[in-house]
């Protein structure tokens, strides 16, 4: 019985070798991708995969029938779905032609890429078809064009900022396909304009310290895409605004956040909340015996020939261990949500949460070091070190907040 679990457990680490061996060889990963991709039927990135990997060992049979394999059946999809879609009569059909012949174009590069590198480094030549698909893609486009320029005339028609802002995004589309499509340009700078939202930022509730930065910070991540359809109204603007209009000397202070952003033209607001807990530090304090029997000395002694021998004395040996274990912990979570300043509508609300542990163990000890099990002795080297302090550990969390934060709220006004 025992010979068969050392043998499972040998065939289990022979296996983890290899596989771990396997993940050095060039171009293994994209191999194993590519055949993952192929089993699902996912031709296209499979060929993908597959050519990046003959470029690392162009001379694998197993790579070269991969790719001879899945070749065509991505080419055979793709051409099924451009006769799908040329039997269509909507101009929808535009774009997703342009996207098919790509695909194709793409395919086809990628073949004649490699098809030098075989014949150079495997003197293999490979025999696949590849077609030229540009004058499809030329002709394509400026009809994909105009179905977006199209679509974003009856958008630009609407008078919601929502209807707005899908007029922007289809003329930005329209310019994707051609860059200076008749007056696309103008047209989305205009609706863009038009779909801006103002978002006030209002206070956070929590702890000051913690509320201040997490807002300012949460502004300053606005990015140049961040700001195609969101403007934020930060501190020293919501004060200008303030001063401006005579606010504070009509009694209105910066908390009267609803009057504020009607009187400012804000559209919405944001509200957010923190909430913390924490672990105080915990200290743990374990006493253990060590225990190990150790060559305590050698000792020479002459054998029946004649001829002088040394032999091992064993002994045992022991030791206190002292094991120390110090941790603490703790949570903080920003729950938001952003209201319609003029009906006062909640559009939508989420949270932000982040966790953050610490652990340290060490020991010392009294007696014979050898008597110390190889963990011990690892240990017995460690230094107590300070725990983070309340504050620094919610700080820490609080600094990975910001960015993921104002995506959230990015990703609302995106879509």
């Amino acid at each position: 019985m025992k010979n068969k679990t050392y043998l499972h457990i040998a065939i289990v680490l022979t296996c983890t070798l290899f596989m771990s061996c396997a993940l050095f060889i060039p171009g293994y990963n994209d191999y194993a991708t590519a055949k993952r991709y192929y089993e699902r039927g996912q031709y296209d990135p499979a060929v993908h995969a597959v050519i990046k990997s003959l470029r690392f060992k162009p001379d694998d049979e197993k790579r070269i029938a991969l790719l001879e394999a899945a070749y065509p059946m991505a080419v055979d999809e793709h051409q099924y779905e451009l006769r799908r879609l040329e039997s269509l009569s909507n101009t929808s059909k535009w774009p997703q032609l342009v996207r098919t012949y790509e695909a194709l174009q793409r395919l086809g590069r990628g073949v004649d890429g490699i098809k030098p590198v075989l014949i150079k480094r495997a003197d293999y030549t490979l025999s696949l078809l590849v077609g030229d698909y540009t004058a499809s893609i030329e002709a394509a486009r400026p009809k994909a064009a105009e179905h977006h320029y199209q679509q974003g005339l009856v958008f630009k028609k609407g008078e919601t900022k929502q209807e707005q802002k899908s007029a922007a995004i289809q003329f930005k589309l329209a310019m994707g396909f051609v860059p200076e499509y008749k007056d696309a340009a103008n047209l989305y700078t205009e609706a863009r304009e038009n779909a801006i939202f103002t978002l006030l930022v209002s206070t956070f509730r929590g702890d000051r310290d913690l509320t201040s930065f997490l807002r300012d910070k949460m502004m300053m991540a606005q990015t140049t895409t961040s700001k195609e359809f969101l403007r934020i109204v930060s501190r020293d603007q919501l004060r200008t605004i303030m001063s401006e209009q005579g606010l504070v000397q009509a009694g209105i202070t910066d908390n009267n956040y609803l009057e504020i952003g009607k009187l400012s033209g804000a559209d919405h607001i944001l509200t957010a909340s923190i909430t913390t807990t924490y672990r105080p530090v915990e200290k743990i304090k374990n006493q253990y015996d060590q225990e190990r029997e150790v060559t305590v000395r050698k000792e020479t002694y002459t054998d029946s020939a004649g001829v002088k021998r040394t032999k091992n004395i064993k002994g045992k040996v022991k030791a206190k261990v002292r094991h120390f274990k110090k941790s603490t912990g703790g949570t903080l979570t920003v729950n938001y949500q952003v209201m319609d300043v003029n009906t006062g509508e909640l559009l939508f609300q989420g949270s932000v949460n982040r966790r953050d542990n610490f652990k340290h163990e060490w020991a010392t000890y009294r007696g014979d070091v050898r008597a110390l099990s190889d963990r011990y002795k690892w240990l017995v080297k460690q230094e107590e070190i300070f725990a983070p302090s309340e504050s620094d550990m919610m700080m820490k969390m609080a600094r990975s907040i910001p960015k993921e934060f104002h995506r959230k709220i990015h990703d609302h006004y995106s879509n």
